[in-house]
């Protein structure tokens, strides 16, 4: 609990710093190009870092990495509060991107041991459920306190609750030493332990496309209920706030199955879902439709996100954990970095209906195209990095282990 109060406390704090940045950047005239930078620049650090980032989670001490980063962490919150400079606020979010890269594969890596084998999965519905309700409350707490206090508050409150983090990571009694240093760099990375698992490379990559999907249309969604559909902004906020909800309860519904088999077939249902509700705001004639449609969407989204999380960790051995939750972290934040320029010049050729039609489309073929390679998978295949030498290519086999991401 005390690892998980700690996290969903920094990662409040780094919502609130988000729109606080983003309005900092706005107010002081920077260009739309400049406000992706920024936004691309806390994400790129998970692709870029992610072999070094897994390798560290599988080999340092848990506890220094988790404190460290986390301090490291507040170090660079603490002149983002005074800074005005375009390319300073790049830089020190890119800092803190590499730092939430590395603490994130850590994290991961040590909640098995913390929770225990048997409660994976809804440990993971607790901490996608903490994250979401976050998400939600942020961005009016970081407009109020920047209204009335101006945009160094917000961030003051991100350096807080890192060193809240920091605290709860010195906590944590459990420990995850990892493997020598020098065993680690001769074993497989996190994109090959991967793709050796017939079940969760197809729903590695299926996720992805879906995140890269989601994030596309959520550019265009202002316009569509603005714009499109003629409806105030307190309807754009309703559906935000509503699809959210449905992310709560997809994530604590994901949180009580109990087998790969039907975390696999979740994840391919999820997947459905956000299709449909793609087509369904493509297609709605009133904004009073997409309310039921937004909640049917986020469902599919919170039994993607947890099903996917806990899948990568069932299916892997313990000693690469820390890889695959990289690589994991790597496919997840690098497809939300090419949805922010594919949703921008996406909408200066097609009007909102056409793009949520096609996210809509593009999202079945994936669904289906995923569902057959899983379908083809061989039932006896083996969970991720298992074998008689962990970390290494194996010819072993398990009984039935039907997974998604």
């Amino acid at each position: 609990m005390t690892a998980l109060a700690g996290r969903s406390a920094s990662r409040f704090g780094d919502e609130v710093a988000l729109v606080a940045l983003t309005l900092r950047l706005q107010a002081s005239g920077a260009r739309p190009y400049e406000v992706a930078l920024m936004l691309a620049a806390g994400l790129i650090p998970f692709v870029l870092l992610a072999r070094v980032a897994g390798r560290v989670a599988d080999s340092a001490d848990s506890r220094r990495v988790l404190v460290w980063t986390s301090v490291a962490q507040c170090c660079c919150c603490i002149p983002l509060i005074f800074t005005t400079d375009v390319v300073a606020m790049i830089v020190l979010v890119a800092l803190l991107g590499a730092g939430a890269a590395v603490a994130q594969a850590t994290w991961q890596a040590l909640t098995p041991r913390v929770v225990g084998e048997d409660n994976i999965a809804a440990a993971t519905a607790a901490q996608q459920t903490s994250f979401t309700v976050a998400s939600i409350v942020a961005p009016a707490v970081a407009g109020l306190l920047s209204g009335a206090f101006g945009t160094g508050v917000p961030l003051a409150v991100d350096a807080v609750t890192f060193g809240v983090l920091t605290v709860a990571a010195a906590a944590v009694r459990t420990r995850r030493a990892g493997i020598p240093r020098g065993a680690v760099k001769r074993e497989r990375g996190g994109w090959a332990v991967l793709r050796a698992d017939p079940l969760l490379g197809p729903l590695v990559a299926g996720l992805a496309a879906f995140v890269l999907l989601a994030m596309m249309v959520n550019v265009v969604t202002v316009f569509l209920v603005r714009a499109t559909l003629h409806a105030g902004a307190g309807w754009y906020g309703l559906l935000e706030a509503t699809w959210m909800l449905g992310v709560v309860a997809g994530a604590l519904a994901a949180g009580r199955i109990g087998a790969d088999a039907g975390r696999a077939r979740a994840v391919l249902a999820g997947a459905a879902l956000m299709s449909l509700a793609f087509a369904g705001y493509g297609l709605a004639p009133l904004v009073a439709v997409l309310v039921p449609v937004s909640i049917l969407g986020g469902v599919g989204n919170g039994l993607v996100n947890v099903c996917v999380a806990t899948l990568v960790m069932t299916r892997s051995d313990e000693r690469v954990r820390g890889r695959v939750s990289a690589a994991l972290g790597a496919a997840a934040n690098g497809a939300g970095v090419v949805s922010l320029a594919a949703g921008g010049g996406l909408a200066a050729l097609l009007d909102p209906r056409q793009i949520f039609l096609l996210a809509a489309v593009l999202g079945g073929v994936v669904t289906v195209v995923t569902a057959a390679r899983v379908t083809a998978a061989r039932a006896t295949a083996a969970p991720a990095g298992a074998g008689p030498e962990p970390g290494r290519p194996s010819s072993a086999r398990t009984p039935d282990r039907n997974a998604a991401a």
